[in-house]
């Protein structure tokens, strides 16, 4: 740990290729690593400057020293650790939560020498407790192998999920593994519990189990952990739902509004100015008319901002590069439409559907990215994942299970891609019952594919239909109906028999008794 600490101050990265995370899952992994570009010559150096922006991605440690406007919601966040032991962060979609945290608090924390970090998403595996126990384990368990990590991090799931284990012991086992330091824990995009986790009891045992570690703010010790969480604020009422964590709400938060225009400008100007690059006299003032009303306008900024920095010639940023890369508001959509009309047809129709199952209809909210795996895709499209990997429009990753991932890039793709919201649009019905049905085929699984879990009547009836219309949509969920459609079909058989039954026994018993009374009228004549 000393030795990744001691990388927080160092130059920020060249440009981002790709976003993978490590097999600690911890924060450290989402450092972005790229091949050093040595320049030949002056002209060249001014080319190959590294681009202080982060286009979709958000900031993380390493980018600190190009990370701006954001310096008195740190302040706060830093108070706030003397005397709060969670802290939970409330911020619409694009206002730069992940990244005040990662690239503004963290870095500042460090340097006070006394904290370990760590970082997970609850839905990055798709069951938060998982999550959880992979960020964790690594640092009361450092000299192990990943395979090793991996096992500790399955027991250790089961343990929480079960309360075999509580939480706070944990904690003090990292706190023995580390004397004299504090623990900070970053539930990143927290909202991921409500829309990646469909277990309501799995929701509500994993808010206990968070709820239940942390000690009241009057016995909050020098030693005590801090959980901070990052959460989309139309997922409030989501939280508020649960009685106890709306409890623990009630004056917890912190809420991060959008930057004002003064920030806006030190966001565009200050990573430039380090670098030596200026901007042509009144393009910040265009570029802030552009974004300053926009609603989750960090991620089209700097997206903007990226692209203008790689377009640039020399060492100004001028009028030209912005009208033709969209300006703010149009330059996502015009490069993922550019990458995407460099597909052919049948290369169009699988993206299509990839994309398809990378959002997660909304449901009184926005729609969310969902977290993919390779089979739910098939080995047929991931070449194409890959494909748009590297165009910067979803993120690939590999989980501790070492199942391949990938997921949207970020959320502003989502709103404001018009191909994306369209196609969207087109099979919203479909896509809201996938879902539906994969929460099913979760509670099948979550039984020990107990028979008594599958679809029955009119829900099997649906999914029957849509496995005829859509097959390649449904490839992972597709033995799920098959075996809901042979338990349905052995029933019927079992009662066809069983009908069977009874009518021969029936008409036996019909035989029998005209047979008695045929021979009794015999013997009667």
């Amino acid at each position: 740990m000393a030795e990744e600490s001691s990388n927080y101050n160092s130059k920020f990265e060249n440009q981002v290729k790709s976003a993978v995370v490590g097999e600690n899952n911890t924060i450290y992994n989402y450092f972005y690593l790229t091949e050093e570009v040595k320049p030949t010559s002056v002209d060249a150096a001014d080319e190959y400057l590294p681009c202080p922006y982060r286009g979709l991605f958000h900031f993380g440690p390493n980018d600190a020293d190009v990370f701006f406007g954001r310096e008195i919601f740190i302040e706060e966040l830093y108070s706030a650790t003397k005397i709060k032991n969670f802290i939970p962060v409330l911020g619409a979609s694009g206002s730069g939560k992940s990244s005040v945290v990662l690239a503004g608090l963290v870095p500042k924390l460090q340097k006070e020498g006394h904290w370990q970090f760590t970082h997970f998403r609850p839905g990055s595996d798709q069951d938060p407790f998982y999550s959880l126990a992979e960020a964790l384990v690594p640092l009361y368990r450092e000299d192990t192998d990943s395979t090793d990590k991996m096992a500790q991090a399955s027991k250790l799931a089961r343990d929480l999920k079960d309360g075999t284990t509580p939480l706070f012991r944990v904690f003090s086992s990292i706190q023995r593994k580390h004397p004299n330091h504090r623990l900070l824990l970053i539930a990143d995009q927290f909202e991921e519990i409500y829309t990646l986790c469909h277990d309501d009891e799995i929701r509500r045992q994993f808010l206990d189990c968070l709820l239940a570690s942390l000690e009241t703010p009057a016995s909050l010790s020098s030693s005590a952990s801090v959980l901070v969480t990052t959460m989309r604020a139309d997922f409030l009422g989501n939280a508020l739902s649960y009685r106890p964590f709306a409890d623990v709400l009630q004056n917890a938060d912190v809420k991060l509004g959008p930057m004002n225009r003064q920030e806006l400008t030190q966001v565009i100007e200050k990573p430039a100015q380090k670098l030596g690059v200026t901007f042509a006299d009144g393009l910040v003032e265009r570029i802030l008319d552009d974004v300053e009303n926009q609603p989750g306008n960090l991620p089209l900024l700097e997206f903007a901002l990226t692209e203008l920095w790689n377009k640039r010639t020399g060492k100004q940023l001028t009028h030209k590069i912005y009208e033709e890369i969209g300006q703010v508001e149009g330059a996502l959509a015009r490069h993922a439409d550019e990458k995407y009309g460099n597909l052919t047809d049948d290369e169009k129709e699988k993206v299509r559907r990839i994309f398809i199952q990378l959002v997660r209809p909304g449901e009184g909210a926005e729609d969310t990215r969902r977290i993919a795996m390779k089979a739910e895709l098939g080995e047929q499209s991931w070449s194409l994942v890959k494909q748009l990997a590297d165009a910067r429009l979803v993120v690939t990753s590999r989980n501790l299970s070492s199942q391949e991932t990938v997921e949207v890039v970020h959320e502003a793709l989502i709103r404001n891609w018009g191909e994306l919201r369209e196609w969207m649009n087109t099979n919203r019905v479909f896509r809201a019952w996938q879902e539906r049905l994969r929460s099913a085929k979760g509670q099948w699984e979550a039984t020990n594919k107990d028979p008594g879990s599958l679809l029955r009547g009119a829900a099997l009836a649906e999914a029957e239909e849509q496995l005829k219309k859509r097959e390649e949509d449904l490839s992972d969920e597709k033995k799920f109906i098959e075996q809901s459609i042979q338990e349905r079909d052995l029933i019927r058989k079992r009662g066809i028999r069983a009908i069977w039954g009874i009518v021969v026994s029936s008409l036996g018993a019909v035989l029998i008794s005209s047979s008695l009374g045929l021979t009794a009228w015999n013997q009667k004549n």
